[in-house]
């Protein structure tokens, strides 16, 4: 009795030691509730990331299509010096006696340079004004699909942090069992020294503490794998430490419903994907009339200034020079018109193309709308379902708690046996692990119902 209170306080010491222990290690900064995950991965997911970058390319893409309805003005300077000055045989038409029948004229200076200043500016183009408002609707595409992956962060960031959480009230019931039979194996091994029981009672007591330390063993490396995992989803390094603030019945507390509760009607608008599918349709008739108004005439206006000089030689830095060394100023208006007179059916196809794939889009979202539709019934039938069932098997645990409870009693007041020890054990270890799934499915099914509506996690 002594030993046996010897090593009941020494195993205290040893938890009270432990627990001491993890609280002194833990930073504060290195737990995260469900919240702080989800919002550290909005932050840091690569994904994510990359998702906003491509809204910050699509803002820089529209204007640079507005750039192209500005005025474009251009500047080009060029110096040319002859090594040798071409010309051309020309007929001697007044020859003189002893004169050549052809005489070689060279018409160019030396040195030639000339200076241009021109400034372009589209007036009209069909397809300019439709792509321009085609980029404007890039920029939102490229916002759902930033809406969609944040969203897909949170169910999978909730997903991890459930299966981790999951997995830690799993092995704090098996650290209840095995205190338990711990304490049952001790009691019969000193019924055992004193003829009470038989040797084949300690070894099932035995043999049933081994395989839930297995078991508990098997599930400490699995939470190991989940943490990774989390971290991933959240952009973690995965060298960084990582401890969890929740326990699965707080994220049952926080993830709410409020559309159980009528507060919200849904319709497949609100899914993410249903306004990325959607955006994919007016992109789509925005490029077919793009191609249409293809065929409207283009017309730009330019504006261009022009400095020329010839000279003999290099005496750009002397004064007091010839005029016909000076600089001599040329300017110039006009209208340039482009008109497409035939393309070999090239748009006419595109166009056809183009409506194929709007019917395609237009055809996803139907098929999209009535699947999300099936997904929400069947996602808030489940949730329903699971909210019984967790409530059954709460019932079924404390009813088998219960039992259990009492079977000691009788075992110990020497009116009951062994076999009914292990038996009713078996059935809370069981009814505990029921409860257990029920819970996760019920979170789960919560999870479910917010994807299957398109809000956010909260």
């Amino acid at each position: 009795m002594n030993n046996k209170l010897t090593r009941s306080l020494a195993l205290f010491l040893s938890m009270f030691w432990i627990g001491q222990s993890t609280a002194s290690n833990t930073d504060p900064k290195d737990s995260f509730s469900l919240q702080d995950a989800i919002s550290y991965a909005l932050e840091h997911n690569p994904e994510l990331r990359k998702a906003r970058m491509d809204v910050s390319i699509s803002k820089e893409t529209v204007k640079q299509t507005v750039a192209i309805g500005l005025p474009q003005i251009s500047a080009t300077g060029s110096y040319s010096h002859y090594l040798t000055i071409p010309g051309n045989w020309i007929k001697n038409f007044a020859p003189t006696p002893g004169s050549p029948e052809y005489i070689f004229l060279q018409f160019q200076q030396k040195i030639n340079s000339s200076g241009t200043i021109g400034v372009n500016q589209l007036l009209f183009d069909g397809s300019y004004l439709v792509g321009l408002k085609a980029t404007k609707e890039f920029v939102d595409m490229s916002r759902f699909l930033e809406a969609k992956t944040a969203y897909d962060v949170q169910v999978n960031v909730s997903k991890a942090y459930l299966m981790i959480a999951s997995t830690d009230l799993n092995i704090k019931l098996i650290n209840a069992n095995i205190k338990t039979l711990e304490k049952s194996l001790s009691d019969l091994k000193a019924m055992f020294e004193e003829g009470f029981v038989e040797d084949l009672d300690v070894k099932r007591v035995q043999l049933s503490l081994n395989n839930i330390l297995i078991q508990k063993e098997t599930l400490s490396k699995a939470r190991e794998a989940f943490i990774e995992l989390l971290k991933v989803q959240m952009g973690m390094d995965l060298t960084h430490k990582l401890f969890l603030k929740d326990d699965i019945e707080s994220i049952d507390r926080q993830i709410r419903l409020e559309e159980e509760r009528g507060k919200a009607v849904w319709t497949p608008i609100s899914r993410p994907e249903y306004q990325i599918l959607d955006q994919s349709i007016r992109l789509g008739k925005l490029d077919k009339k793009r191609y249409q108004m293809g065929y409207l005439p283009k017309l730009v206006g330019f504006y261009q200034h022009q400095q020329s000089t010839m000279r003999p030689e290099f005496n750009f830095f002397e004064s007091n020079l010839t005029p016909n060394n000076n600089w001599i100023p040329s300017d110039m208006l006009g209208l340039q018109v482009q008109l497409t007179l035939f393309d070999g059916l090239q748009a006419q196809s595109k166009i056809r193309e183009i409506q194929y794939k709007i019917d395609k889009a237009e055809t996803d979202l139907e098929a999209f709308s009535n699947a999300a539709s099936v997904e929400w019934r069947n996602a808030r039938n489940n949730y329903q379902l699971q909210l019984k069932q967790a409530a059954l098997q709460k019932e079924n645990m404390d009813l088998a708690e219960e039992i259990y409870n009492k079977t000691q009693i009788k075992f110990k007041e020497g009116v009951g046996s062994t076999l009914e020890i292990t038996q009713a054990e078996g059935e809370f270890k069981s009814a505990q692990v029921n409860y257990l799934n029920a819970i996760y499915d019920l979170v789960l099914a919560k999870i479910d119902y917010h994807k299957a509506i398109g809000k956010p996690i909260k």
